[in-house]
């Protein structure tokens, strides 16, 4: 007889923590979300366990592991100002708890300006850290970028993968679900195909113009029009092979207010 599971979602108040929190609860399994504002986790009241606290607060997130046999990971911005030292105490804080299989999220952009992503490494600190089967989902841009403004400084012709994050949260649950991974694994999710933001701004109905550089923002766009980035190489095993609308570039479209149009 399968064991029961018992699932942690970090950051559930999150856009994908919150959707892969709900495809496990869909799937029957025994959740524990975990966020900052129990407000922002209201939605799960009776239907998993809630679990407020700071992922900074050592004390909050190692009661939130005690039970856990498999966690999903998704870390704030501020964990990656010191990868090493983010990996380090989330080793330490797993180290005496039941859980054995992490699903941590990641970017299919390995590389850009000639140095690993901040998201790349941190996987190899996690790596190195963790003692737990590890995988990593190197994740294309979610359609929900395209709510910070479909006018962009990026090139119109520039073409980068694109997925649904309900696609993501899809994949997610079912491999902490399965726990279907050994060892420290990498598995890319890069969506149906590449978009530039001109096709982008036409299937949003409108002519896309691009935005100049400015100081904030010229250590971002400038890599990938200039080509020094590296992403994941599309496959077939990376590429997504649609199963439901929700999944689409469509479904998105109809389904959220792109601000800044």
């Amino acid at each position: 007889m399968k064991k029961k599971n018992h699932i942690l979602i970090l950051g559930a108040g999150g856009n994908i923590g919150g959707k892969v929190a709900k495809e496990l609860i869909t799937l029957g399994e025994q959740v524990a979300v975990f966020g900052r504002s129990r407000e922002r986790l209201s939605s799960f009241e009776g239907k998993a366990e809630l679990k407020e606290g700071d992922f900074n607060d050592d004390k909050a997130l190692g009661q939130a592991l005690q039970k856990a046999n498999s966690v999903f990971l998704t870390v704030p911005d501020a964990a990656f100002n010191d990868a090493t030292a983010t990996a380090k105490r989330l080793g330490v804080l797993l180290q005496e708890t039941p859980v054995t299989h992490v699903v941590n999220i990641s970017n299919s952009i390995v590389r850009k300006g000639g140095v690993p992503t901040r998201l790349v490494a941190l996987e190899n600190e996690l790596n190195e850290a963790l003692r737990q089967h590890l995988l990593h989902l190197r994740c294309a841009n979610f359609f929900e970028n395209l709510n910070w403004g479909l006018h962009t400084p990026y090139a119109p012709d520039l073409r980068l993968p694109y997925i649904s994050s309900y696609e993501v949260a899809y994949v997610t649950a079912r491999h902490l679900q399965q726990q279907d991974f050994t060892g420290k694994q990498v598995k890319a999710l890069l969506g149906e195909r590449d978009y530039s933001m001109a096709e982008l701004a036409a299937a949003a109905g409108v002519a896309y113009q691009q935005q100049p550089y400015t100081p904030e923002n010229i250590h971002f766009y400038k890599p990938f029009n200039d080509g020094d980035f590296v992403v994941e190489q599309r496959q077939d095993s990376h590429t997504s092979v649609q199963k439901e609308e929700r999944f689409t570039l469509g479904y998105f479209l109809k389904n959220n207010l792109l601000l800044q149009v």
